[in-house]
């Protein structure tokens, strides 16, 4: 059996098309349970009902707010207009970025001269550790700014190859793609501008070097210096320049030492078994010095973009990882070509160490076969009572409950944190935007996380009683 899959192997090997098409398979049976699950994060319900809202003509910014680009929004906009309001189709659209994501880590391992064989396997190490936690399993900015940070990297290693300066604006506008999605995109930049900068020797043709960062951080600035210009002209900019600038600059947590540290070690415990290889990966004089030295800066550069803002939020570890899987693939070659261990027991330990992973992920998304989808069922027994000209007022995490019965939100802060924890940053008045919405006579009121607030609201309390409680989740209705 194992000399099948072998052969079977080698044989998708020899096209680049097949390649793909097995790792997106990959990306679709890693992922798969969870695309019907309605909420995995809440940042990716905010993203479906703002793409939402903005597909029935509000405007970003000031008709609906949220503190990413809106790269995120775009994306999820045209999806939504190609394929429709599905919460399943937009996974399935994630298991494809995350795919396109791994096929790019393959093409840029062979510009390193890594043998086939082990370059799929770096594609595959990045569907498997991106998918193997549930906050890698939600549809979100990491997936997109890491592929076009990919696909940046390879255009300039291609210009590198045959001597192209100009190319490095192609390879700069397409890493400046992603950096409309997240800002952190550009340690992916600084990472590579830096492994080319003081490849050999800093002051060998240091002009021409000088001229291709130039020309790369053009090819960066320019998508957002256009969404810039876009706002101007529609007559947007403050609303943009808001969000943007001011309240990203308070939206930030203070920064600490013993926080980041936790989060540091967080993740490598997290991530134990691949870390374990990186590590060893990197130290390995057998495995391409220029690809050790891409890895590490873009993998120290990527760290100080996950500890900048503060936050101890996991899926920051996102980024990370395709640093990582440019080396995990090389280190585990390495440990099985010992001279000890033959080719047929390196081809078994392989096929089991991919059913292990397999297997390992499929329990970790266990928990879509035993919870229950707490959203889709507040959703199906309020779908009969609700019109799409009313509204609900929803707690943390509940606001998919909105996009599944296609009403709009009742406030331009369509994250209910943003409201509730981060009103300081939006220099938002808490009692006055929970007024406004009130104001506007919403149906229903369904809340879980915030309960003290909703239950000692006075105004609530008077014009609401209980319709219903699913879980620990209540559902008020407006009194008649």
């Amino acid at each position: 059996m194992f000399k099948r899959l072998t052969s079977i192997f080698q044989n998708l090997l020899h096209s680049k098309w097949k390649v793909f098409g097995a790792l997106l398979l990959a990306s679709l049976l890693f992922r798969a349970l969870s695309f019907s699950y309605s909420v995995i994060d809440h940042d990716e319900s905010t993203y479906l009902l703002i793409a939402s809202e903005l597909n029935k003509g509000a405007k970003l910014y000031t008709d609906i707010i949220d503190t990413k680009p809106p790269g995120i929004f775009i994306a999820f906009s045209m999806v939504e207009k190609v394929i429709g309001k599905s919460v399943f189709g937009i996974r399935v659209f994630g298991s494809l970025i995350i795919s396109l994501s791994a096929f790019f880590l393959f093409l840029i391992s062979r510009q390193f001269n890594v043998t086939k064989s082990v370059a799929f396997l770096a594609g595959l190490s990045y569907i498997i550790t991106f998918s193997c936690y549930r906050t890698g399993l939600a549809v979100n900015t990491e997936m997109f700014f890491s592929l076009f940070a990919l696909v940046g990297l390879l255009v300039l290693l291609k210009a590198e190859g045959k001597n192209k300066t100009s190319l490095w604006l192609a390879g700069g506008l397409l890493i400046g793609i992603g950096f409309i999605f997240k800002y952190v995109v550009l340690a992916s930049f600084g990472a590579f501008a830096l492994l080319f900068l003081v490849e050999k020797s800093v002051f060998r043709n240091i002009l021409t070097k000088i001229l291709k960062f130039l020309l790369g951080l053009l090819g960066v600035l320019l998508p957002f210096v256009l969404t810039h210009l876009y706002f101007e002209v529609n007559g947007r900019f403050d609303d943009f320049y808001e969000i943007i600038y001011n309240v990203t600059s308070r939206y930030s947590s203070e920064f600490s030492m013993a926080n980041s540290l936790k989060f540091f070690l967080n993740f490598h415990l997290s991530y134990l078994p691949f870390v374990i290889l990186f590590y060893m990966g990197i130290f390995s004089k057998s495995i391409n010095s220029e690809l050790r030295k891409l890895a590490v800066l873009w993998f120290l550069l990527a760290w100080v973009m996950v500890i900048l803002p503060g936050k101890p939020f996991k899926h920051y570890y996102l980024q990370l990882l395709p640093s990582l899987c440019l080396i995990i693939p090389l280190a585990f070659n390495s440990l099985l070509n010992t001279k000890s261990i033959t080719a047929t027991t390196k081809n078994k330990v392989a096929c089991l160490s991919l059913v292990l992973a397999f297997v390992i992920g499929i329990i970790n998304q266990s928990y879509f076969w035993t919870q229950p989808d707490r959203v889709k069922e507040i959703a199906e027994r309020l779908t009969s009572t609700i019109n799409e000209s009313d509204f609900i007022i929803t707690d943390k995490q509940l606001q998919l409950t909105q996009y599944l019965l296609n009403v709009s939100p009742p406030s331009k802060y369509v994250h209910p944190t943003l409201i509730f924890d981060h009103s300081e940053a939006f220099a938002i008045d808490t009692e006055m935007e929970m007024n406004k919405m009130l104001d506007k006579n919403p149906k229903y009121i369904v809340y879980q996380k915030s309960k003290n607030y909703y239950e000692n609201n006075t105004r609530i309390q008077a014009n609401y009683h209980l319709f219903d409680r699913i879980g620990k989740v209540t559902i008020l209705q407006i009194n008649p």
